[in-house]
């Protein structure tokens, strides 16, 4: 079974609706849009996104920055980027044979929900 696949399994168990496509699967969890993206030539690489929460801005950008650099220095496996104007949410790991996706499924779906949060509460900070 592909990972695609098996990740779409585990949303589906975990009620959270998913819906795939082209790219990978799309699905929402506290009303927030999250993302798969499907590695067609590594497997094992997983990757999931919260995109598009803050746009930036020249106005913005120097405290977007100091906000990101905080949040990715507190927090484990997760990174926070500026892509196409906006700051996106980052979860990436190169998963073994015999790692539970089920555990780094709500795993990552709850560090993503956690590093928005703590994005916003650094960015009101600096």
């Amino acid at each position: 079974m592909k990972m695609i696949d098996k990740v779409m399994e585990v949303l589906q168990k975990q009620g959270l609706l998913p819906q795939r496509e082209e790219f990978g699967i799309i699905f929402k969890y506290q009303m927030l849009n999250f993302l798969y993206l499907f590695e067609e030539n590594d497997e094992n690489y997983f990757s999931m996104y919260m995109p598009y929460i803050f746009e930036v801005d020249d106005e913005n950008i120097d405290d977007v920055l100091k906000a990101i650099n905080i949040v990715n220095n507190e927090m484990k496996v997760l990174k926070l980027v500026v892509n196409d104007d906006n700051v996106w949410c980052c979860f990436e790991e190169k998963l073994t044979e015999n790692t539970d996706l089920e555990e780094i499924v709500s795993y990552a779906v709850v560090s993503l929900f956690q590093a928005k949060i703590n994005f916003f509460k650094r960015l009101k900070e600096v």
